[in-house]
C-alpha cells in the first residue's frame, strides 16, 4: 500500500504544501506575506478535505527544513512536529538547497538561496538516474568567495540568482550553466525526497530544522576559544 504524505514549506517566499500520495502530488502554493502560521493549518486541513483524507489517514510529515527565512522554518517545522507527534507518526526535514536541485532534470544543479545580510546559501548536486549526490556541501558564503565547484556545465537555481548573478557568473564562468532566477513551490519535491527516507516511527531527531547561519557561528567561536 503506498504511503500518503503530507509536505509543508515556508522557507522562502512562495509558501506550498502538498500530499503525496500513490505517486501524484497535490500542491497548494501562497505568497510568502500573504498567508502566516495561523492560516497555514486550516489551509491544510482544507486541502485534506478537498482530498477526502483524515489526518489519521497519513503515514508520515515532510517540511523544508532550511536553509531560508529563520521565521518561515520554524514556522514549518512547528507545524510538522506538532501533526506528527499527535498522531505518532514519523517525520522528516529536508534540506531545501537539495529540494531546488531536482526541480528540473539537470545531471548538475548549483543551488544558491538569498541569506540576507549580503550572503548566500550555497550547495551543488549531481542526479543521475533519479539519485541525488551532494558534490560541494551546503554553507553559507560572502558573494565574493563563492565555493570552488568542479564541474563543466551546471544549472543554478534559487533566489540568490537575482541577488548575486554577476558574482555567480564571475566565478562559473569556466562552466556551461543557465541560469533559473523563478523561484518555485517546493512541498512538492520535498514530499518526493522524503518518501524514501522516512522512518518507521515519529522520531524527534528527524524534526530538526537546519540553520547554517548558526552552525557557522558556532564553527567560529570553537576555532577561536
Amino acid at each position: 500500500m503506498s504511503m500518503q504524505i503530507l509536505s509543508i514549506d515556508t522557507s522562502g517566499q512562495i509558501l506550498s504544501i502538498a500530499i503525496l500520495r500513490k505517486d501524484v502530488i497535490e500542491l497548494s502554493e501562497y505568497p510568502a506575506g500573504k498567508i502566516n502560521s495561523e492560516k497555514i493549518l486550516p489551509e491544510i486541513q482544507a486541502m485534506m478535505s478537498r482530498l477526502s483524507i483524515n489526518f489519521s489517514d497519513l503515514d508520515g510529515i515532510a517540511f523544508g527544513a532550511g536553509p531560508g527565512s529563520f521565521t518561515g522554518i520554524r514556522i514549518a517545522s512547528g507545524i510538522a512536529y506538532g501533526i506528527a507527534y499527535s498522531l505518532n507518526i514519523p517525520i522528516i526535514g529536508i534540506n531545501t538547497l537539495e529540494a531546488l536541485a531536482t526541480l528540473f532534470n539537470s545531471n548538475y544543479c548549483i543551488s544558491c538561496i538569498d541569506a540576507r545580510m549580503s550572503q548566500v546559501y550555497i550547495g551543488a548536486y549531481q542526479l543521475n538516474n533519479g539519485c541525488i549526490t551532494t558534490i560541494s556541501e551546503p554553507g553559507l558564503y560572502d558573494p565574493e568567495t563563492l565555493p570552488d565547484i568542479s564541474v563543466t556545465e551546471a544549472t543554478i537555481i534559487g533566489s540568490g540568482v537575482r541577488a548575486y548573478k554577476n558574482q555567480l557568473e564571475k566565478k562559473y564562468k569556466n562552466m556551461s550553466h543557465n541560469f533559473i532566477e523563478k523561484e518555485y513551490p517546493l512541498a512538492g519535491v520535498i514530499g518526493k525526497l522524503a518518501l524514501p527516507r522516512m522512518n518507521k516511527n515519529f522520531d524527534l531527531d528527524q524534526a530538526k530544522p537546519i540553520y547554517i547561519r548558526n552552525k557557522v557561528a558556532q564553527t567560529i567561536l570553537e576555532r577561536n576559544s
